[in-house]
């Protein structure tokens, strides 16, 4: 169940605060700050009910990674919704379904609708950096603006899944239709 809106809003300050540990601190600046705002924005969606029961959380990664190895250094001994992780690198559509979190990568744009299509009516919170992946039917990006990265959500994609998103981080966020 979502948090309360005062404890949301308190959580968002955390959220927004900053990349969060050193174990991102070999990765570019902007995707330091990116790998620790995937772990923060777990924080922020409720997954249906026993859809990550009784196994790891699965991060997933398709495509040609910006994060080199800091994405599995930073979630090594880490969990997200009380559940290790599992960071995977993906390489075929098969096995896109396992992943709860999906991070599509900039070189996956031209089969991008394929990707979606894959997951579509599934507990995969899909998440991107690349412009145009929101309208194209991707969750969540996370976009630059200034020296500042915020967050563009399509909620179609989010409420087709069973996810639901705070209301607090939906307040901070660009709604894309």
């Amino acid at each position: 169940m979502m948090a309360g809106a005062p404890r949301s809003i308190l959580a968002l300050g955390a959220l927004l605060a900053g990349p969060g540990p050193a174990a991102v601190a070999q990765a570019a600046p902007e995707y330091q700050a990116k790998i620790a705002l995937m772990d923060k924005l777990t924080r922020f969606v409720d997954w249906p009910q026993g859809a990550i029961q009784g196994r790891a959380f699965v991060l997933g990664v398709l495509g040609r990674t910006p994060f080199g190895d800091e994405l599995d250094a930073y979630f090594t001994a880490r969990t997200l919704k009380d559940h290790p992780v599992q960071v995977r690198t993906l390489r075929q559509a098969s096995d896109l379904a396992e992943c709860d979190l999906l991070f599509i990568c900039a070189s996956e744009r031209p089969r991008l609708a394929a990707i979606l299509a894959q997951v579509k009516g599934r507990p995969v919170l899909t998440v991107a950096d690349c412009d145009g992946f929101v309208r194209a039917g991707v969750m969540v990006a996370m976009v630059r603006s200034g020296d500042r990265v915020g967050f563009e959500v399509n909620l179609a994609p989010v409420r087709d899944a069973g996810l639901r998103m705070a209301p607090g981080f939906l307040q901070l966020a660009r709604l894309v239709p």
